[in-house]
């Protein structure tokens, strides 16, 4: 069948990501927010995603559910909390697949998402004949949307970009050893046959080619960065209290233990900021990290807010005094920059970045005039927050450049890099070696 684009239209692109339109989900906003300037530059995409989110009201969305038990399970639940009047429905069938769901996970332990991958590269295969796919592009979050894009790609013949926002293989691997092996294979099926292959960070690309022998020409990093103009209106004013404030999910090693330390630190050494400081943590907690908190010197100038809408809070970002980036104290924080960093540089307030052995980060945050500390030093931390409550205490306003890590620049550098691979393997074999430069464009 011939694509739109050999009949004079836009280009259609196949467009994979297991998370897609669902609200505060960091893999779906990446996706979410660069749709209408994808639009916008003659590309038509045709979103296929899993059932978890909502069906867009504009625009091609399609949407498959998993078929493994782990699957099926895992969407039910998510339903569950989404909608009240599938509570009763999810609950007996929740029930009947447990067996089945145990079962699963004794003979192969993978992430929930895995088996998606079939019915969505079987969905893809039927929409390619409607619309006629000029290239596949997938993304995520879960690593099952790059296989069914890889499969669709090898059968179509059509150029794959895949875009690994998480790294598939990483060193502080806790599944088991065959889910490590399946991994690794996957890692080198994308590496190997994907046209182009982007990472989020050049910590990623560089263990990725450590671990696998490919041509690191076609391997890119482009920061997501985030949209300003996505975020809601909101006015900063300077109240009685330094608010310290922490936006996205507590869990394992990302936890607020060495923060809280800081500030115990940085509290017992001047007990008159005990007036003016107060924290805010926004989004969910596991039970070691609300541990934390109660054990906290200083427990009266804490506020648990819980979980809020993405534009709740993009607001309340904007209207805070400082915002507090925390990055999980292990291996992994090498290869990754936690999304909302992104979203806290639109925002235009200080950052207090808790960084773990991640220099780009570091750098990034120091650049644009904010702070850094190393997560495992509560004393850098300490300083680190001293120093904002000293601005803080300042009758002038404290400004900040425009961010340069916007959505609109990566995805006008993705869209360069898609057109430019597309053509190339639409015009050389399969297996010539790429001549895009290292380090992406």
């Amino acid at each position: 069948m011939d694509s739109a684009a050999g009949r004079g239209g836009p280009e259609t692109w196949m467009l994979f990501s297991y998370f897609f339109n669902v609200d505060a989900k960091a893999c779906s906003q990446h996706l979410d927010s660069r749709i209408p300037y994808m639009a916008s530059s003659g590309i038509k995409p045709v979103v296929l995603s899993g059932i978890c989110g909502e069906r867009s009201k504009s625009g091609e969305h399609y949407r498959v559910s998993s078929v493994a038990p782990s699957g099926v399970r895992f969407e039910l639940r998510y339903l569950k909390r989404r909608n009240r009047f599938f509570k009763l429905a999810a609950a007996p069938l929740l029930v009947a697949i447990l067996p089945l769901y145990l079962l699963e996970k004794m003979l192969i332990n993978l992430e929930s998402e895995w088996s998606w991958f079939l019915p969505a590269f079987l969905r893809g295969l039927l929409l390619h004949r409607r619309f006629g796919f000029t290239l596949i592009y997938s993304t995520g979050g879960p690593p099952c949307a790059h296989l069914a894009a890889g499969i669709l790609a090898r059968c179509i013949k059509r150029p794959w970009i895949a875009e690994l926002q998480d790294p598939i293989v990483f060193t502080d691997w806790n599944r088991s050893g065959r889910a490590l092996k399946i991994h690794a294979w996957l890692e080198r099926f994308i590496l190997k046959n994907a046209s182009a292959v982007v990472f989020l960070t050049e910590g990623a690309r560089e263990r990725a080619l450590a671990r696998n022998k490919v041509d690191g020409r076609k391997v890119h990093v482009i920061y997501p960065g985030a949209c300003a103009a996505e975020a809601p209106e909101a006015t900063y004013r300077k109240k009685e209290f330094c608010r310290f404030s922490h936006f996205g999910s507590l869990a394992g090693s990302r936890n607020p233990e060495k923060f809280l330390e800081a500030i115990s630190l940085l509290l017992d050494e001047h007990p008159d900021l005990v007036e003016k400081v107060r924290l805010e943590f926004y989004g969910a907690m596991d039970t070691p990290s609300r541990k934390a908190i109660s054990r906290f010197k200083y427990r009266d100038i804490v506020a648990d807010l819980g979980k809020v809408s993405w534009s709740e809070a993009l607001k309340a970002m904007r209207e805070t005094d400082v915002l507090v980036v925390i990055q999980n104290r292990d291996e992994l924080s090498y290869e990754t920059i936690p999304s909302k960093f992104y979203e806290y540089l639109q925002a235009k307030r200080p950052i207090l970045g808790i960084v773990y052995k991640n220099p780009p980060l570091q750098e990034m945050l120091l650049s644009q005039g904010h702070f850094a500390a190393e997560a495992d030093s509560p004393s850098q931390i300490s300083e680190q927050a001293a120093r904002i409550l000293e601005d803080w205490g300042n009758s002038a306003t404290q400004t900040f450049p425009e961010s340069p890590y916007t959505v609109s620049e990566a995805t006008k550098q993705l869209l360069a890099l898609c057109r430019e691979r597309g053509e190339m393997t639409q015009s050389t074999p399969r297996n010539s070696p790429s001549i895009v430069p290292r380090g992406g464009i």
